[in-house]
Parts: C-alpha cells; structure tokens; sequence
C-alpha cells in the first residue's frame, strides 16, 4: 500500500508537536516544583490541591490567633501583676493606720494611696498594640477606658466635687478562634474586662452638667480611703473595717481575673501545640499532592529531549526536498 508524502509528514508533525508539548509540561513542572498549573492537568488532583492549602491557610490563621492571644493574655496578666502590688501596698497602708499616728503620717499615706491610684488606672489603661486590654470591645476608645476625674455630685442636697475613676469600655468579650465554628465567648475568649477586674459599676450623674458616668467601685473605695487619710483624722473604726476590707474585695477580684487568664492561656498554649503539629501534617499532605518527584521528572525530561533530537534527526531525512534543492 503507498503511502503519500503528505501523511508522512502529518504523522511525523503530529508526533514532533506532541513531543514538545510533553517537553513544554516537563519544563513547566521543573521550573516550579509544581504537578499541576491548571485544572485540565488533572482535575482530581487539582481539587485536591484546593482543599488541602484551604486547610493550610486556615490553620496558619488559627495559629497566628493562638500567638496574638497568648500575646494579649501576657501583657493582661502582667499588668493585673502590677495591680495587685499596688493593692498590697495600700493594704500595708491601711494597716498602719489603723493605729493612732500623727497628722503628718496620715497625710503622707494619702499622698502615696493617691501616687498608687494613678498607677493602677495606668495599669487599667494598659494596651496591646494600640487595643486597651481592658476596655472589652471599645479597646481603641480616645485616651484609654479609665479617666480619673473630678465631677460635681449632689450628696444630700448640697453639690460635691467628687472625685472618680470613668470607665468608658463596655462589658463584652473579644474572642480570637482557634478551631471551626462559630465564636464562643466562653471557650475564646481572652480578656478580662474592666469590670471584671475594677467592677462592679455604677452609674453617677454629674449634678451641674446632668451627664450621667459609668465609674468603678473599686477606684471608688481606694480614693475613700485616700480622703480619709488626706483629713488627717481618718476614722479609724472605718480604717480597720470597711476600708480593710474593701481592699481585700478588690484584691480577691484582680487575682480571680489572673486565674481566668492563668487558665486560658493554658488553653491556647494547647491549641498552638495542636495546630502546629496539624500544620506539618496538611503542609506533609500539600507536598505530596502538589510537589514533584525531581530525580524521576529529570530523567524524563532528558528522555523526552533524546526523543525530541531523534525525532528531528529523523524528519530531515523523510522531509521531500524543496525547490531550492532542484536549484543547486
């Protein structure tokens, strides 16, 4: 059977294209390490690839919350570190006054209980990054979520300047997940707020301007205790009863709120450990869906191009020759 020039030469253009077609994939392949570049190269595997860096991506993103809460939860806990030093030193001054000492002493302690009521509400006011830790959901509140300051309050028909810590955050939780479904405050939480730690609070109205202030008892109680020793004749019933014991309130309140933070960051600790041994099992899963095996592409690649050569070699000898040849 004859076989005309023309399908020679189609069969052997054919077959020269699909060679360099299989080069053309082998070189795209060991240019980027990659298997698939296109959803036609194998649409299984391609899917697969999706959902596998999916689930890569999500699980970085849990583990960077895991790092911010811990992150936050650390500057919390040391800033309610500070507090509770402060506490313990207005307890020791309040014991020392108890007793009956001179003027000038109860005047210098009031001076000091007011130095450590401004370093609690800079403690209160403390931030990560620029968030306020301790203003709930309004953590980037103008000038922090705590504000001492002098208001005008009646009190028993006569108007008082009255001093007052404000607290300008809200009571909600801020939740960083580390795990699918929809956020629980309960489990993802990781903050305390301020009136989980200065509260409870209260409302007071300000008699001359009739704005109505959220201000903290806890604040309250310690500049009570600063106005009695700052009279000189602090009541001193009051000094060893209420005053003591409003101190030990507010303490126990701060160091529940540690422990709440102590056992949180436990939690996530645990869930960063968790998520950084799933991130080098999916990451083990991505490689061996997507990379290639380069010693055996290699060698392909170098089988292909032998194929290639010999195919040319072969072409120039079954090409009829041109009218150029007939010329020479």
């Amino acid at each position: 059977m004859r076989i005309a020039n023309s399908t020679i030469i189609y069969n052997f253009l054919s077959s020269l294209n699909k060679s360099q077609q299989r080069m053309n994939k082998y070189q795209e392949q060991l240019s980027d390490g990659k298997i698939v570049h296109r959803p036609s190269d194998d649409p299984v595997r391609a899917i697969r690839s999706l959902r596998l860096n999916t689930d890569l991506m999500t699980n970085e993103q849990y583990t960077q919350n895991a790092k911010d809460a811990q992150s936050w939860m650390n500057q919390s806990d040391s800033s309610l570190d500070g507090v509770v030093s402060v506490l313990e030193r207005a307890r020791e001054l309040v014991i020392d006054a108890v007793s009956a000492n001179p003027e000038i002493a109860y005047t210098t302690a009031a001076t000091e209980i007011n130095g450590l009521i401004n370093q609690a509400v800079s403690q209160a006011n403390a931030q990560s990054g620029d968030r306020y830790i301790f203003a709930g959901q309004q953590d980037k509140v103008a000038g922090g979520p705590f504000e001492r300051k002098t208001i005008t309050v009646n009190i028993a028909g006569v108007d008082t300047p009255t001093e007052v810590v404000v607290y300008k955050g809200d009571d909600n939780k801020i939740s960083m997940r580390i795990q699918p479904g929809a956020a629980n405050p309960n489990q993802d939480s990781v903050n305390v707020t301020g009136e989980d730690v200065f509260g409870p609070m209260t409302t007071v109205q300000d008699s001359v301007t009739g704005e109505i202030y959220t201000v903290s008892t806890a604040f309250r109680d310690l500049l009570a205790i600063k106005d009695q020793l700052a009279s000189g004749t602090p009541d001193l019933s009051y000094m060893s009863t209420t005053a003591l014991t409003n101190v030990d309130k507010v303490t126990d309140r701060v160091l529940l709120a540690r422990t709440q933070i102590g056992t949180r960051m436990a939690t996530y600790e645990m869930g960063q450990n968790l998520l950084e041994n799933n991130y080098v099992t999916i990451g083990e899963n991505v490689a061996a869906n997507d990379d290639i095996d380069i010693a055996r592409l290699t060698i392909d690649f170098k089988n292909g191009e032998n194929i290639y050569n010999a195919a040319l070699a072969v072409g120039a000898k079954i090409m009829p020759q041109s009218l150029v040849d007939f010329l020479r």
